[in-house]
């Protein structure tokens, strides 16, 4: 127990953000929190509670009050299954610790169990507050009693335990039995492939949104006809037992719940004894056993290019060849249509485009105005979630020695990572915006307007993600993956984006509709502010960008 307690300490420790190491940089931490607290957790928590509270509402009648929470609680599970194979495999094969822990004398279960018990905790604290909002829901929906919410906290803390649990017990047979991933390269590609498939399955799925009937489908859910349900069920038996303990105090179902996860558990633990130290055994690190290129076949392909150029391509080179970064900052660039096309879908009697044409030609002020703030909030999402720039040191690594001591700059370091930052996003919605422009016949002079707000738009997240970086960049990660999920300074400028949005375009509807202005004028007043917000965050970095780096500990 010692040994498992002290490892689990040292494994969580060594994945997690270093601490501030100044005052200053405390109080921007401090401060950066509540942003993510109030900007992103909140509004996430609050809808899912919401939507668990409708659902409950709507099932009660018909004496199926839990099956929304636990068609919730199915899905947060798949997902785990899914985000965390990639987290997994790494922690449990590739992390940097395997070649120090080997030597020494411990069983394979104590590696095993302090590297799951520190991943679960690092990687599910959104997803505890996911399954707790989700309770409130049902909870003030249904009218629970002090005994169904006191059993509701076991549910809360241990149910991602079996979804990551399958995770473990799939590398480890892989591992053990094929020779399928050798490196991380591969598993990371295998993860972006099963991104992609829930991607597709996503816009599979939209075709189906227009024509579906919510009365029929709520009736299917009540009667547990779901194939859905009837495969979770089986896959996930915690979430039927966690529901049904909670919502009915039935105690045996408690009990039967501890039991399936200390069995799925145990199994881990004992595949582990078995199996784990054959797979882990020889492994070779990522790339090793590529011929490696002479020093003079790479001298007499290189090309001598300005510092700033070279180094605007390195920052390029490094997201696209990357799997992990190329998946989660440059491709979910390109995806966001896909969910305008689903919230297009799902309205009763949507426009045509023909009726959006003519809507804009007549001057339409609704028309006009969706656009006018859809441009902005669409431009800050996109950018905050592409996250380009709010890990752009944090990248760096074990690397990050290499800012310091190039003979380039900071501020054109500095520079050329936002301008990485600026120009996929701003490709990922002009490339779609534009034609759409053209195709409902919007004037060349709106078009750039609209072009304006958005490269503003995203200047303005660019600059302050890499400031918010810099603060504290998380300099220490084993895989890519970590260096994205385990940054809290992406979540931070999300927040951030996310309430600047808010602001601005609930701002702008407000001043469009207690006045007498234009929307020309009205965008002409969004840019203002735009360029403030810039003027601001330009500012900030050019104070403390470069000190930012200069006082961060080298790795």
């Amino acid at each position: 127990m010692n040994r498992y307690l002290t490892l689990t300490k040292t494994f969580t420790k060594a994945i997690s953000m270093s601490a501030p190491q100044d005052k200053r940089r405390k109080v921007m931490i401090v401060i950066l929190s509540l942003f993510g607290v109030f900007g992103v957790l909140l509004p996430v928590s609050v809808g899912s509670g919401l939507l668990v509270k409708l659902m409950t509402e709507t099932l009660i009648p018909l004496g199926k009050g839990p099956m929304g929470i636990r068609l919730i609680y199915h899905l947060i599970c798949l997902l785990t299954v899914v985000f965390g194979i990639n987290v997994v495999f790494n922690e449990f094969y590739f992390s940097n610790d395997i070649e120090y822990l080997l030597p020494w004398p411990l069983r394979a279960h104590q590696i095993i169990a302090s590297k799951f018990t520190s991943t679960f905790f690092s990687e599910n604290m959104m997803q505890f507050v996911l399954v707790l909002s989700c309770v409130v829901g049902y909870g003030i929906a249904s009218g629970m009693g002090v005994l169904n919410w006191l059993l509701s906290i076991i549910g809360i803390i241990t149910l991602p335990i079996i979804p990551l649990a399958y995770c473990g017990i799939l590398s480890m047979l892989v591992m053990a039995f094929t020779k399928v991933i050798r490196n991380k390269d591969v598993i990371q590609k295998i993860s972006v492939a099963l991104i992609f498939i829930l991607v597709i399955a996503l816009v599979a799925s939209i075709g189906f949104l227009k024509d579906m009937d919510i009365d029929n489908y709520v009736e299917t859910l009540a009667a547990n006809d779901q194939p859905f349900f009837t495969v979770m069920n089986y896959v996930f038996p915690n979430v039927t037992l966690f529901v049904k303990f909670f919502t009915e105090c039935d105690l045996l179902a408690l009990l039967a719940y501890i039991g399936v996860n200390i069995a799925v558990v145990g199994v881990m633990l004992a595949l582990s004894e078995l199996l784990y130290f054959r797979g882990v055994i020889g492994l070779t690190s990522a790339g090793k056993g590529k011929k490696s290129k002479s020093l003079d076949k790479l001298i007499a392909k290189s090309k001598m290019h300005k510092a700033s150029y070279s180094y605007f391509l390195k920052e390029v080179r490094m997201l696209v060849r990357t799997p992990v970064f190329f998946t989660n900052c440059i491709a979910v660039n390109f995806l966001w249509p896909i969910f305008v096309y689903a919230m297009y879908r799902v309205q009763s009697n949507p426009p045509t485009i023909e009726r959006m044409r003519q809507l804009y030609a007549i001057n339409d002020i609704k028309m006009q105005l969706f656009i006018l703030l859809g441009v902005v909030g669409v431009s800050v999402i996109v950018a905050a979630i592409s996250s380009l720039t709010s890990n752009a040191i944090s990248r760096e690594g074990k690397h990050f020695s290499f800012m310091k001591y190039i003979p380039v700059p900071y501020q054109t370091q500095w520079d050329m990572k936002v301008l990485v930052g600026i120009i996929f996003p701003s490709a990922g919605i002009l490339v779609y915006f534009i034609p759409a422009c053209i195709i409902l016949h919007i004037p060349a002079l709106h078009i750039v307007l609209y072009t304006l707000l958005c490269l503003m738009s995203i200047t303005f997240v660019s600059y302050m993600g890499i400031y918010i970086d810099s603060i504290q960049p998380k300099l220490i990660w084993d895989d890519e993956m970590s260096a994205l999920r385990e940054n809290y300074n992406t979540f931070f400028s999300m927040a951030i984006s996310i309430g600047f949005a808010a602001v601005v375009c609930v701002g702008g509807f407000f001043l469009f509709c207690k006045t007498r202005l234009t929307i020309g004028m009205t965008g002409l007043i969004l840019m203002l502010v735009l360029a403030i917000a810039n003027a601001v965050v330009l500012r900030l970095t050019a104070k403390n960008g470069a000190r930012n780096i200069e006082e961060q500990e080298e790795t």
